[in-house]
């Protein structure tokens, strides 16, 4: 009787082992945002405006920090995909892509990243990412990206633009590539609208300097 005790539990140990042994481990995603930069149509100069900006690595509230996506169901509580994950830092993401939109449309003739680059500039672009998430409401997603800016004069340290960027988007489909399309559609109406900020800032600055010398 002991024997045969004895013989079943290994026999159930041996198939919990084979089990988990057989179990394949969760297969993990990664993503990034990306889209084509809008080129700033009826832009209000034709020439890169003459000054430099340099644009400081963004900050991002902690929640969205780590590389898990965020989703949330309520505006209390939100949770982490343990296997659909960013594959670049979203701070450093979000960052790569504006400079690459003020790159790709030459609003000013200098810019940098570094400030040992092209020595002081004249302006400094910074921002935080206050939400970077998908939202699920019922039987509808969300793809909702918050973001604050700030162009600083470097010389004076003051804050001569600031504005806080906030857009949710319905998602097409359930899935979580659908929601990284919507977030990247979401990033490119966001960067495109600070893009028409900053024409409409530099024009004036530009034509208030020349009027004054």
């Amino acid at each position: 009787m002991k024997t045969n005790l004895i013989t079943r539990i290994t026999v159930c140990v041996l198939l919990v082992l084979l089990i988990f042994g057989c179990a394949r481990p969760l297969r993990k995603y990664f993503y990034v945002l990306n889209y084509v930069p809008d080129k700033l149509e009826s832009r209000r100069s034709e020439t890169p405006y003459p000054v430099s900006i340099r644009l400081r690595p963004l900050s991002i509230e902690k929640a969205y920090a780590r590389a898990n996506i965020v989703y949330r169901v309520n505006p209390f509580q939100l949770d982490y995909y343990s296997n659909h994950l960013w594959a670049v830092r979203p701070v450093d993401m979000i960052t790569d892509l504006i400079f690459s939109h003020l790159e790709s449309i030459r609003l000013v003739e200098t810019l940098v990243r570094r400030l040992d680059e092209q020595g002081a500039p004249d302006y400094e672009l910074s921002g935080t990412i206050l939400a970077l998430e998908e939202y699920d409401s019922g039987d509808t997603w969300y793809a909702h990206l918050r973001i604050s800016m700030v162009l600083t004069d470097f010389r004076t340290g003051r804050a001569v633009y600031s504005r806080i960027f906030d857009k949710t988007r319905i998602v097409e489909q359930q899935t979580q590539l659908a929601v990284v399309m919507a977030l990247s559609q979401t990033m490119d109406f966001i960067a495109s609208l600070l893009m028409r900020d900053l024409d409409d800032f530099l024009f004036e600055a530009t034509r208030t300097n020349l009027e004054s010398e």
